[in-house]
């Protein structure tokens, strides 16, 4: 097997969506982030906007390399690149750079590194390793094959609250649990989970379980305090509501398009907190109205629906789990971010992807993509029958013949030769596309089906 390929065959498969609505969301956010910070006063030789920059092509130039490295060659070492994520986020207990009263990040060439922003693709790798064994595909998710993906998705749960950071906490939970989902339930597992989970309400909420947990240091008070004040912001509209109140009013003021490029009060004048970060969403929609906020989600779905079906096409279980947890990871960012900033969940530290400063956070999406679309152009590699895989893609091509089981319609492959190895098929679709087509090759010998 080869570690990186350049074989053109792979731009057969290659989603165009999915990389351009990334690159559109890209876009959004650098020129939101310039105007969030035309007026900042920089605190270094290169500014916000310059270090999202060099952030952004860093993270280009490492997706185009990502597309053409076969990604089962993550699956062996996935053990190994948890452990070191592990260890990353042991290393912020001791080194870590504290800030806005969490620890957090550590310090890397001059910038900050937040190691739970690497944890999270790691821990989607590790997980979809798991489930594309033959015994998850066998006996699905019992009360022994559970224990091992669930331990190493609480380890760095666990190690990532201590920071403290629920929100991040969460979201690895959540990262992983389509990819649960995806898979049998044997009746004594579900049992199990209904009643630890009933258990565990009735503890938190009746018998003191709460109390418990601030005492130890798991959950804190301010926690706690936001989900109080997500109910009835207005109560405290001076203090814990005053984020989630001048997010709305933000957002209001947009109106229809927008105030327009750097005209947005609320940000401009520090009315609306952390409009880089957190929230940049409500920053983007006060300066280009609901255009621009409908733009923006509009690109998601795009995105998210084009991940979605490079997992449902795969053939490889590998490539379809890792593709699922790679697309949750970026769905739930979104929604939780797009739901804070309007009101409509507590205020915790979730990014909106692409979209939010932070290079470490836009490194690890770019190559989330970049990996969703790896599993996409490689999918050709499991087709045991393309033709019968890919009639729609034929009947457009091939219009006036009929598809038929006996009698499939293809073309067969040159020899393979030292470039284009074994595992490569030898057969293949006509394309129907005129720009993916092999210069050289000439047009297809086609016979037609017998009646």
């Amino acid at each position: 097997m080869k570690k990186i390929t350049l074989d053109r065959r792979l731009l057969e498969n290659f989603s165009w969506p999915l990389v351009l609505s990334m690159l559109g969301l890209i876009v959004c956010g650098l020129v939101n982030l310039y105007s969030v910070t035309l007026n900042a006063p920089s605190t270094g030789s290169v500014s916000e906007f310059g270090k999202q920059a060099i952030f952004c092509g860093a993270g280009l130039a490492l997706a185009f390399l990502a597309m053409f490295f076969d990604y089962r060659l993550l699956r062996k070492p996935a053990p190994l690149l948890y452990g070191f994520g592990i260890a990353l986020l042991v290393l912020v207990e001791f080194m870590g750079i504290t800030a806005g009263g969490a620890t957090r990040w550590l310090p890397l060439f001059g910038v900050r590194f937040q190691p739970s922003e690497f944890v999270k693709p790691v821990l989607a790798i590790l997980v979809a390793s798991f489930f594309a064994r033959d015994d998850y595909q066998k006996k699905g998710l019992t009360l022994t094959t559970i224990i091992a993906p669930t331990l190493v998705t609480l380890l760095p749960f666990a190690l990532i609250l201590r920071e403290p950071d629920l929100g991040t906490a969460g979201l690895l939970c959540l990262t992983v649990l389509p990819m649960f989902l995806f898979l049998r339930f044997s009746r004594a597992l579900l049992i199990t989970i209904v009643s630890v989970t009933a258990g565990a309400l009735i503890w938190v909420f009746l018998l003191g379980g709460l109390d418990f947990l601030q005492k130890k240091g798991i959950i804190h008070g301010y926690q706690i305090d936001r989900i109080l004040t997500h109910q009835k912001p207005e109560e405290d509209s001076n203090g814990k509501g005053w984020q989630i109140l001048q997010s709305k009013s933000a957002i209001g003021s947009g109106q229809v398009l927008g105030r327009g490029f750097h005209d947005g009060t609320q940000q401009k004048y520090g009315f609306l907190p952390a409009p880089k970060t957190d929230f940049a969403f409500a920053a983007l929609a006060e300066e280009w109205g609901f255009v621009g906020a409908l733009v923006v989600l509009s690109l998601f779905y795009i995105l998210l629906r084009s991940a979605i079906g490079v997992a449902r096409r795969s053939k490889d279980r590998f490539g379809r789990y890792l593709a699922l947890g790679l697309t949750s990871l970026i769905f739930w960012q979104m929604l939780i971010n797009v739901l804070m900033v309007t009101g409509l969940f507590p205020v915790v530290g979730i990014p909106l992807p692409f979209v939010s400063y932070g290079g470490t956070s836009l490194l690890v999406t770019t190559l989330a993509v970049a990996t969703i679309n790896n599993v996409g152009m490689r999918r050709y590699l499991f087709q045991e029958r393309p033709l019968l895989e890919n009639s729609q893609a034929w009947r457009e091509g091939q219009p006036t013949l009929r598809v038929q089981e006996k009698a499939p319609l293809v073309r067969r492959l040159k020899p393979p030769n030292p470039q284009e190895p074994d595992v490569f098929p030898d057969y293949r679709l006509p394309h129907t596309k005129p720009w993916l087509k092999f210069m050289g090759r000439g047009k297809p010998e086609i016979s037609p089906p017998e009646p």
